[in-house]
């Protein structure tokens, strides 16, 4: 009896294993792993304070007319192949005058010979657009059509363009290109400035680099000129002075009308470049600063 229930033991044991090598891999989305003619690809780029990820299938040409052809114009696509392109917004951003909250969001289109409208879709699940349900769709956009830089014979979805609030998500396939505006939204924006205000006012080093990009974004971004300068000369009272602090204060100084300080700032910067410090674009940046910030 002890022998049988031994031999059970081991052949249960041996199946198990088998079992086990033999179960398939799932990929990162719980999903059979397994190379594909439409390869899955991942694309992120951060704007603002968080990252916004692409996963999508991306298929190839093949010698195939795409649109207008195998996509038919007027009809959903999935854009892109095999199961759901789903982006995930990190943070609230806003995308063609809608805020674009948090989350995951399938991505649809109907291409048109002039535009595209795209659709972002609640169901994450489904297997393209023969699960789509266009009652799930949460935003929807209306985008004109571009032609593409280059023929493109890999589907491609990536970002163009990005500051530090701002960037363009872009989609190319074939000859055709869109582009997609996007922004941090009003509440996101305040989210930076909280990080900023409370960055600044932490007792720990390196504060007058803080003040410096602190000053940098009311610059580029708000243009909140006044602020910014006050932040740039704290920057320098707190014993940051390199070159590209002075810079600054300079770009500030002409952009608030006030050219002979400007240009100053400018020769201040030229003065503080750094010994053995070897950088030719830095160095004519200043030089046509202080030949043309005057004039």
């Amino acid at each position: 009896m002890s022998k049988i229930f031994a031999l059970l033991i081991t052949f249960l044991t041996l199946h198990c294993t088998i079992q086990s090598q033999t179960d398939p891999v799932k990929d990162d989305l719980g999903r059979f792993n397994r190379p594909t003619t439409s390869q899955r690809a991942e694309v992120s780029q951060k704007i603002g304070l968080d990252f916004i990820k692409i996963n999508y299938g991306r298929p190839n040409v093949k010698k195939r007319k795409i649109f207008g052809g195998l996509l038919k114009y007027g009809k959903i696509w999935r854009l892109g192949a095999d199961y759901q392109t789903v982006i995930d917004f990190q943070n609230e951003y806003i995308i063609e005058g809608d805020t674009i909250s948090k989350g995951k969001y399938a991505l649809y289109a109907i291409p048109n010979e002039d535009n595209w409208t795209i659709f972002f879709n609640k169901d994450t699940e489904g297997w393209g657009q023969y699960t789509y349900k266009p009652e799930n769709n949460v935003y929807e956009l209306n985008i004109p059509v571009e032609k593409s830089p280059e023929f493109t014979e890999t589907f491609t979805i990536g970002f163009l363009n990005t500051s530090l609030n701002n960037g363009e998500l872009y989609v190319q396939w074939e000859n055709s290109r869109i582009k997609i505006p996007i922004t941090v939204s009003n509440k996101h924006r305040k989210e930076i400035e909280n990080n900023y205000t409370i960055a600044l006012g932490l007792n720990e080093k390196r504060v007058g680099y803080k003040y410096y990009l602190a000053s940098e974004y009311l610059f580029l971004e708000d243009k909140n000129y006044e602020k910014a300068l006050t932040y740039i000369q704290k920057a320098i009272d707190s014993g940051n002075t390199a070159f590209y602090t002075h810079f600054l204060k300079g770009e500030i100084l002409l952009a608030m009308g006030d050219k002979k300080a400007a240009v100053a700032s400018a020769i201040k910067a030229k003065e503080n470049l750094w010994k053995n410090f070897s950088n030719p674009e830095w160095e004519n940046k200043i030089d046509n600063a202080i030949k043309n910030w005057g004039k």
